[in-house]
């Protein structure tokens, strides 16, 4: 008997729908009026069950819901829209407990561009391993990953983007599997693995995927029009047509199965193709899929009387044997371990806090420090403003035209800080997306990545600060000597800080890059329409209130809105990136 099974019972899901329709809408495969609805069914009453050593492939048409069981079965959906049950030998798991047990690779690979194969499952380790194994003994199990994943040609090679020539398709899907089971979770996730793949890539993967199911553990995938050669790998499968199960069993039996309901397949067809055709014709007949429906549920009970088996191990057995098989790498570290407190005392996150975010920044930096034009770009972009600031307001002299001019000079260089801010929107979006899954699966803490972010930007805004301030404070004739440079330096390096803040920010919250530039320019605009009404006259300083308490006051200020923003960032991201289908 097999020692650890996944089952889902009676599986459904319901959404809520914002609007009444008045036109005819499929729900659940049957076409219905909805008028007055407001929840739609996206999975009705699924049923089956994942073993060990074995692949579960979820097959369907787009819009059958093979997503949607999938992130049913991996806890991504909110509870209050699930009914139904997902048991491993027969209990329910708590969320972090499964987070633990488990990994989700999902359709498209994020990854890290800058990074070698080699260093990105490595950083993986030190996320996902605990900080009490060593060094030699993360090296030892990313080495074993490359060989598991056949990916010892392109270990010292770049991921790769656009700009930067990297790994294939094929190798980076591999990848992401990597890191999915760097820990060598109990169960694995996946979310149509083979897409955008050619046939050759394709039936590679699912061949590492067989080997990690070998090797004892559960994998779960969806899987839009599998191959023939794929057919032959997987152990059981369940076909979908809006949200309802049409087939759940052996791919041996569905030669039978089909033949028992009428349609049988042709000697030498992909049985596959026949079936997601099949499906297809039904769906656009009157009656739709509800027959084959029906029939697979009377053949799923005939199966369930005519197999009476039973689980071996309870729940908490079978977490300690995988311990034991060292499955749960992040619960127990040697096989000394009390076996009553390894769902209770199991640790949510593998490593502490600063350990997270020591491997966050350094990890960062390396991927920054590969790609030097993208700072050598901002910093040449400074200089340019700097310069030109400075032709515009040469030498000003202590005239009332000047002060004003001076106060031109000072809203345009702090507008121009924030502008600048602007062009990391596209990186950060793209960092918490990855941010996103990782953080999903407990890899490390909201807090860590937003004070890692946090150190490692500041020494760039240092670096753009002194070169503005530079180019600009001797050019256009302030005074104060060096202690008046430093307080510049000081005004600019704060404006960066709250300009930064304020963007990482918001690209918590927007979610493409176009809609960040429009917010940013919006909010720029309201500063320089609100900073353009100048006092006249020789009453300015006495009317503004300038005294050398109040500039550091004003410091102060800017410096504290950089905090408030990151606050906000981070509320951003621990509640609004929970990545779960509501």
């Amino acid at each position: 008997m097999e020692l650890v099974n996944v089952t889902t019972n009676h599986t459904q899901l319901s959404v809520k729908i914002n609007r009444k329709r008045t036109n005819p809408t499929y729900i659940a495969g049957a076409r219905t009026k909805s008028s007055g609805l407001n929840q739609k069914v996206l999975l009705n009453d699924i049923s089956g069950e994942a073993r060990e050593g074995e692949i579960l492939a979820i097959l369907g048409a787009s819009g059958s819901g093979k997503s949607t069981l999938i992130d049913a079965l991996a806890n991504r959906v909110s509870k209050g829209s699930l009914k139904g049950s997902v048991t491993l030998n027969g209990e329910i798991l708590e969320s972090r407990i499964l987070k633990t047990l488990s990994a989700y690779v999902m359709q498209d690979d994020l990854l890290f561009p800058m990074l070698t194969v080699e260093e990105t499952l490595m950083f993986s380790a030190d996320f996902r391993l605990p900080c009490s194994l060593s060094i030699q003994g993360k090296s030892a199990r990313v080495q074993a990953v490359i060989d598991q994943l056949g990916l010892q040609n392109a270990a010292k090679t770049m991921i790769g983007d656009e700009g930067h020539r990297g790994i294939s398709g094929g190798e980076r899907r591999r990848v992401s599997i990597g890191i999915g089971i760097i820990h060598s979770p109990v169960i694995l996730f996946l979310d149509e693995p083979t897409s955008g793949l050619d046939s050759t890539s394709a039936f590679q993967v699912v061949m590492v995927l067989q080997q990690i199911a070998q090797s004892g553990s559960i994998v779960i995938m969806s899987v839009h029009q599998p191959s023939y050669r794929i057919l032959g790998l997987l152990n059981h499968l369940i076909f979908l047509s809006y949200g309802e199960a049409v087939y759940s069993g052996s791919p041996a039996n569905l030669s039978y199965f089909f033949s028992e309901f009428g349609h049988p397949i042709h000697q030498n067809e992909n049985k596959a193709e026949f079936v997601l055709d099949l499906i297809r014709e039904l769906e656009g007949s009157p009656g739709g899929v509800k027959s084959l429906v029906e029939f697979n549920r009377s053949w799923l009970k005939d199966m369930k009387c005519a197999s009476s088996e039973g689980f071996s191990l309870s729940l908490r057995d079978a977490m300690s044997a995988c311990v034991t098989t060292r499955k749960l790498a992040s619960a127990a570290t040697t096989d000394n371990y009390d076996v009553s407190s390894i769902s209770t005392g199991m640790s949510t996150f593998a490593n502490p806090f600063w350990t997270e975010i020591i491997f966050l920044a350094k990890r960062s930096i390396k991927n920054s420090s590969r790609q030097p034009e993208v700072f050598g770009m901002r910093l040449g972009g400074i200089l340019l403003t700097g310069f030109t600031l400075a032709t515009i307001f040469w030498q000003l002299d202590n005239s009332p035209r000047s002060i004003q001019e001076r106060w031109a000079f000072y809203i345009l260089t702090l507008a121009s800080c924030f502008y600048i801010c602007a062009d990391v929107i596209p990186v950060y979006l793209q960092h918490r997306y990855i941010y996103i899954r990782e953080a999903a699966y407990n890899t490390y803490r909201c807090s860590s990545y937003v004070v890692s972010n946090t150190i490692v930007t500041i020494p760039s805004m240092a670096i753009l600060s002194i070169a503005l301030a530079t180019t600009t404070f001797w050019a256009v004739g302030l005074s104060g000597g060096i202690h008046g440079f430093v307080f510049f330096f000081i005004t600019i390096f704060s404006s960066f800080w709250a300009g930064s803040s304020f963007i990482s920010f918001l690209t918590g919250v927007v979610p493409h890059a176009m809609v960040g530039y429009a917010i940013n320019l919006a909010v720029l605009g309201m500063k320089l329409t609100a900073t353009t009404c100048f006092t006249k006259g020789a009453d300015i300083l006495r009317d503004q209130g300038l005294t050398d308490l109040n500039k550091w006051e004003c410091i102060l200020v800017t410096v504290a809105w950089g905090f408030f923003f990151r606050i906000l960032w981070y509320v951003c991201l621990l509640f609004g990136s929970k990545n779960k289908r509501s």
